[in-house]
């Protein structure tokens, strides 16, 4: 450590008290500087089985140890979860917090631990904030004996300019004090439970059209393993299939996906693809010819009821003309 700066006689007698007797910032920068002052963080992945449970017993952790939560939050990708949290625990107690989230974690995916030693930059900020507030008191002293406007103007933004100072400075060091008083812990959370989907480009397709799987696959712990079952009797352990289907029907399609660690978990989708017939020349031409035959039964039907009917037609006929010309003929007698 730097050794602490000199003071002129005149700031020596300000140094050791107040005017109320209480200790000065110069006395308290000697008391801090008894010890290094070690801002320490420390950074973690987890898997963890479940991250709602896991975040709650890590808010519960930070507590007991007397610490608090900085942030907290979780997002879902689909049914799996993943969080993140920040804690600030006393510097006292940051060995054992970083254990006990060891404890709560399936697998440590990745740990880092820093620490920075700001002793000197506190004791510099508490010589300057001495400084500054050495100076801002001789500049209300000046003030007080000012007589012109334009001196009095002169000294107020000098004031100005030093009181802002002075804050920022406390700031500062309000800061490391704080900084170094608690340690910060950063987890990252990653879900355990293992979780397997799959969609197809389409669901419904012709006969002998492929169909285009495709899986997805979180938590767990990869590299995974793909058992494929179509429902038509192939089978496929790719990430991604493209199987066609020979036949017309309704086929269940299943996924089982197995992780690195023997965890397991499969999705089945009952009558998930259609497949219909498929197009061809022959059904075309079949059906042309089927339509035109019943189309030459209709007619034929028709011919034949003419024929059969045709005599009685005839007979009706005779008789309305021999009614209507008798009809005529009695008319012009009259």
């Amino acid at each position: 450590m730097p050794p602490m700066p000199t003071l002129r006689p005149a700031e020596r007698e300000d140094a050791s008290v107040t005017k109320e007797g209480s200790p000065t910032t110069y006395e308290v920068v000697q008391t801090w500087a008894t010890e290094r002052m070690i801002v320490r963080t420390g950074n973690m992945s987890l898997v963890v089985e479940d991250i709602p449970i896991a975040l709650d017993k890590i808010a519960a952790l930070a507590d007991g140890f007397g610490g608090y939560v900085i942030s907290s939050k979780r997002w879902g990708e689909g049914e799996r979860f993943v969080g993140d949290i920040a804690i600030r625990v006393p510097a006292e107690h940051f060995d054992d917090a970083m254990r006990a989230l060891r404890e709560l974690a399936v697998e440590v995916t990745s740990e880092s631990t820093s620490s920075k030693d700001v002793t000197e930059e506190y004791v510099d900020l508490s010589a300057k904030l001495h400084n500054l507030e050495a100076t801002e008191e001789q500049l209300l002293k000046i003030m007080g004996k000012a007589e012109k406007i334009e001196d009095i103007l002169a000294v107020q933004r000098e004031l100005s300019k030093i009181r802002g100072e002075i804050e920022q400075t406390k700031g500062r060091m309000q800061y490391l004090e704080r900084t170094s008083a608690t340690s910060l812990i950063e987890v990252h959370l990653e879900q355990a439970k293992l979780d397997a989907k799959f969609t197809a480009d389409k669901t419904t397709v012709k006969a002998g059209e492929k169909v285009q799987f495709t899986s997805q696959v979180a938590g767990g712990f990869p590299p995974y393993s793909y058992e494929w079952d179509f429902g038509d009797g192939n089978t496929s352990t790719n990430k991604a299939a493209t199987p066609a289907y020979k036949a017309a029907g309704s086929y269940t399609v299943s996924l089982k996906v197995t992780d690195d660690k023997d965890n397991t978990d499969t999705e089945t989708r009952s009558q998930y693809i259609t497949v219909i017939p498929a197009w061809s020349a022959s059904s075309v031409a079949n059906g042309a010819w089927n339509g035109l035959a019943t189309f030459g039964r209709v007619l034929a039907n028709i011919f034949i009821w003419i024929g059969i009917f045709s005599p009685v037609w005839i007979v009706i006929g005779g008789i309305v003309y021999w009614r209507r010309r008798r009809k005529r003929k009695r008319s012009g007698t009259s």
